[in-house]
């Protein structure tokens, strides 16, 4: 039990923080629609900090716009033995939607088998709990008071890291944006999320014309330690890869997520393969049609 629950929270914080990568760079949500733009090869391109900067002034509007969606996401987990071979496989369905910027989960099924109505109940009073830690947390950031230490604040991951090594490449046929991030040496982390900010290296691939993320990779480069590492620690290596995909002409949303933890918890090794697919993007406070590109 207490392997799960430490890896499960590492895992929301390292999914919610590549969230928040990816939301820090969703511009406008009218952004032009996928397909070939030309773009001059001669424009330099331009400097990391003002690139980001820019994208992260509008977070605001990405936010009133995601909330009237809700989706699926199904988290496949595979427990590897010590050669690496798969020993066992979990499969659990949620839908998600948002409260401001907070995702709200509801897990909906389990190896491909809905929920007894007992689970059911516990998934609402679970639903409402998030829902009213949302709204909390949303109040304190309004009024002007700082965020929780657990909390992961986009504006954290940004003064945390360095982007550095900005460079063009080419993503699914679309003229993109590469660069790399490393957590500032002088950075201090004071919470669980900081301490995983401290420990995450990688690379971030942003549309060049709509200006979205469209992949992010992110590895530990140094050993995570839970309670000075005396209760758990994952291991420098493990990583994760976020893609995004295009919703209803209107704004980038998670299409796919893989996070690789090789871990201990208190005398106990496990290595842990979490795969998620996201489908089913709907709008449920506005009637619409939704395409996915």
């Amino acid at each position: 039990m207490m392997w799960r629950w430490t890896c499960m929270r590492i895992l929301r914080i390292a999914r919610l923080m590549l969230l928040a990568a990816a939301g820090a760079a969703m511009v406008y949500p009218q952004s032009p629609a996928p397909g070939p733009q030309p773009t001059p090869q001669n424009v330099p391109p331009p400097d990391p900090a003002a690139l980001l900067k820019t994208v992260y002034e509008n977070q605001k509007q990405i936010e009133a716009t995601r909330k009237d969606y809700i989706f699926r996401r199904k988290d496949v987990e595979q427990a590897l033995d010590s050669q690496g071979q798969v020993k066992s496989t979990e499969a659990r369905e949620y839908e998600v939607y948002f409260v401001g910027p907070i995702p709200i989960e509801r897990l909906v099924g389990k190896d491909g088998k809905p929920l007894s109505e007992g689970e059911r109940r516990r998934q609402e009073e679970d639903v409402r709990r998030q829902e009213a830690k949302a709204r909390a947390r949303i109040a304190k950031r309004d009024a002007g008071s700082p965020p929780d230490k657990d909390e992961l604040a986009i504006a954290r991951f940004l003064a945390a890291d360095r982007f550095f090594n900005l460079r063009r490449e080419t993503n699914q046929g679309r003229e993109v944006y590469a660069m790399d991030f490393a957590p500032r040496p002088d950075f201090q982390p004071h919470s669980l999320s900081d301490k995983v900010i401290k420990s995450l290296g990688g690379t971030i691939w942003i549309d060049e014309q709509a200006k979205q993320v469209v992949r992010l990779e992110a590895r530990l480069i140094a050993n995570l330690k839970v309670a000075g590492g005396l209760v758990s620690s994952v291991q420098k290596g493990s990583n994760a890869i976020l893609e995004n995909r295009f919703v209803n002409n209107e704004l980038w949303m998670p299409s796919y997520t893989e996070f690789h933890l090789d871990a201990r918890v208190f005398l106990i090794h496990r290595s842990v393969n979490t795969i998620s697919t996201f489908s089913d993007y709907r709008k449920f406070r506005v009637g619409s049609k939704i395409r996915v590109v």
